[in-house]
């Protein structure tokens, strides 16, 4: 099913939002930091106590209507269930803070006790990040690529940045363990990780929205022919 124009908006704003999401906490976050929870910075979902807090939770709620809005524009059932587990994933990150030192007891809005608010993030937030690399690394790739090589050249990028998500995620689960215990406590490793997948998430979905040129079919791409149509 070819994409419309709106479709492809949906994608290229998923691409820049996620994109955006860990510098703008941090960049922001700088202002009134002095203000901020201690150790606010060192991943995305700490700044939840720093000075940017609107941010982290507006592009994350953002991020969720967009998903939202994408499982129901009736292409496969498995885009719509992944789109759907994003959309619980992102909400879920934003509805339930993490635990960081120096926080109060209950938080959230469903103003939890912090233990439980920190599992429930934590959960969250891994099936986040994996279901976005088993969306770019599985769905975006089918189809047929044989007689398209631009097909090919951007299943071979959905698959490098859905590996770099997937390995980033077992980074992130071994910073728990002691083969990370040399990184100082001051290091921001999680914001570091997170960065990373959300950059290779933010290609994937802007080659999806075909805001790369260079990489759509040389016919049949919706943006090429709009422009055709507003110049004729």
């Amino acid at each position: 099913m070819k994409s419309s124009q709106s479709n492809l908006f949906q994608r290229e704003m998923l691409g820049i939002l996620c994109g955006l999401l860990a510098p703008a906490c941090v960049l922001l976050g700088l202002i009134g930091a002095e203000n901020n929870q201690e150790g606010w910075y060192l991943s995305i979902s700490a700044t939840y106590y720093a000075s940017s807090k609107m941010c982290m939770i507006g592009l994350l709620f953002s991020a969720a209507v967009f998903f939202i809005s994408y499982a129901f524009e009736r292409y496969d059932w498995r885009d719509t269930v992944m789109s759907i587990i994003q959309a619980a994933g992102c909400l879920g990150v934003v509805a339930f803070p993490c635990k960081t030192p120096g926080v109060p007891e209950t938080v959230g809005m469903f103003n939890l006790p912090i233990d439980v608010s920190n599992i429930i993030h934590c959960v969250s937030a891994c099936v986040l990040f994996v279901a976005f690399g088993v969306n770019i690394m599985f769905l975006f790739t089918l189809g047929n690529p044989k007689d398209n090589e631009m097909k090919r050249k951007r299943n071979r990028i959905y698959r490098i940045c859905g590996s770099v998500i997937f390995a980033f995620c077992i980074i992130q689960a071994l910073t728990a363990t002691p083969v990370f215990d040399w990184v100082p406590g001051w290091f921001p490793l999680t914001w570091l990780n997170e960065f990373v997948m959300l950059v290779a998430f933010s290609v994937a979905w802007l080659v999806k929205s075909e805001s790369i040129k260079s990489l759509n079919d040389v016919e049949g791409s919706v943006r090429e022919e709009r422009v055709a149509s507003v110049e004729s």
